[in-house]
């Protein structure tokens, strides 16, 4: 009996690859935007922290230096929050990137399956005409050697 061949084979494995890398730099990129995002938690953290430092303390020296670092933790934030807002567009990126990978290998795999239903049809058929075959021939053989018999009676 046959062995169904897809004659896209290696182009249908290329989608498959193509559409694994896409699948792992949307994790990257995901990745990202939650160490961008920990970072943000971690800076409003800090925030808090030594925003109440600055009501138990007098000391004016001590009280510069903590708005000062309060500060500096806004800035840093700012520029994690422009960091996440472009981050966030690349995983918009790389999700339609992974979408159209996925689509383009629906395709093939689609195709694939008609293309081997369409050969498992034709090997039923096969089948069938084989087995069609077989028996009109043994009824042959058997008209055959039922005429023989009579005909030596």
């Amino acid at each position: 009996m046959a062995k169904f061949k897809f004659s896209l084979e290696k182009i249908l494995k290329i989608r498959e690859f193509e559409e694994e890398q896409a699948k792992i730099e949307l994790g990257k990129a995901i990745a990202e935007t939650e160490r961008l995002k920990q970072n943000l938690k971690n800076i409003a953290q800090q925030r808090v922290k030594y925003s109440r430092e600055i009501g138990n303390s007098l000391d004016l020296a001590y009280l510069s230096s903590i708005e000062n670092y309060i500060k500096g933790l806004d800035v840093q934030k700012e520029n994690f929050l422009e960091q996440l807002a472009q981050a966030e567009l690349v995983v918009e990126e790389k999700q339609k990137l992974m979408t159209e990978a996925m689509q383009r290998r629906k395709a093939l795999d689609k195709l694939k399956e008609k293309q081997f239903n369409q050969f498992k049809y034709e090997q039923e058929l096969a089948e069938e005409n084989i087995l069609d075959d077989m028996n009109g021939n043994r009824a042959t053989n058997e008209a055959r050697a039922a005429n023989v018999s009579r005909a030596k009676k």
